[in-house]
């Protein structure tokens, strides 16, 4: 339609201008064509290749569904305590590392207390931590421990300490439990089968679409 305009606008013209006037409406009819072409064509794969808010909304819950499937396979804890658990370590930037300590520490059991003090998901010690978690706002008195976010919060804090002070995750979670390297280990593991159970979700969900 464009170029039966520029013809017709060119026929009337024609008869009105001098040689090189006609020569120089010939150049801007085709630089009005590169124009519209060249925007037609940068609007294309712009359309074509952004992503929608939908989108990066679904992976994010097929993803939580992933790690609360498996959470629940690995915890006789409610699935409501379980998820409380997930959006707290989501917060961290860590998750999947945090809530591998919580397993191994608690097997995901806000309330529990080990024979050597530790306590909560996190198995923070108080004797060790009380004082510096509450100069830092994490915590107000020792039973926030018990608290879902508030133990998260303070052995986030706990791990960032020690990963400052060794730049090396497997000391710092060496110096986390008090020098046994089986634990690391065992926290490095099972992050690991987080990390597993998330992307087999993803690949089975992105198999499911392209089908």
């Amino acid at each position: 339609m464009l170029k039966q305009k520029i013809r017709k606008h060119m026929n009337i013209m024609h008869k009105k201008v001098s040689p090189m006037q006609h020569g120089l409406l010939i150049l801007v009819a085709i630089g009005s064509l590169s124009l519209t072409y060249a925007f037609m064509a940068a609007d294309g794969p712009a359309t074509r290749y952004s992503s929608s808010p939908g989108s990066n909304k679904d992976a994010k819950e097929t993803t939580k569904h992933a790690i609360l499937q498996w959470m629940k396979e690995n915890s006789e804890m409610p699935e409501q305590v379980l998820a409380t658990i997930y959006n707290a370590a989501a917060t961290t930037g860590n998750r999947d590392l945090i809530l591998a300590i919580c397993l191994v520490e608690s097997n995901f059991n806000p309330h529990v207390e080990s024979e050597k003090g530790a306590i909560g998901l996190m198995g923070i010690m108080p004797g060790v931590w009380l004082e510096e978690l509450k100069k830092k706002g994490i915590i107000e008195e020792k039973d926030d421990l018990y608290k879902v976010s508030a133990n998260i919060a303070a052995g986030a804090h706990v791990l960032a300490t020690y990963l400052s002070e060794t730049n090396d995750l497997r000391q710092a979670l060496v110096r986390y439990v008090g020098g046994t390297s089986g634990y690391a280990i065992r926290v490095l593991q099972t992050q690991k089968k987080i990390e597993l159970a998330r992307l087999s979700e993803s690949h089975l969900s992105l198999t499911a679409v392209q089908d």
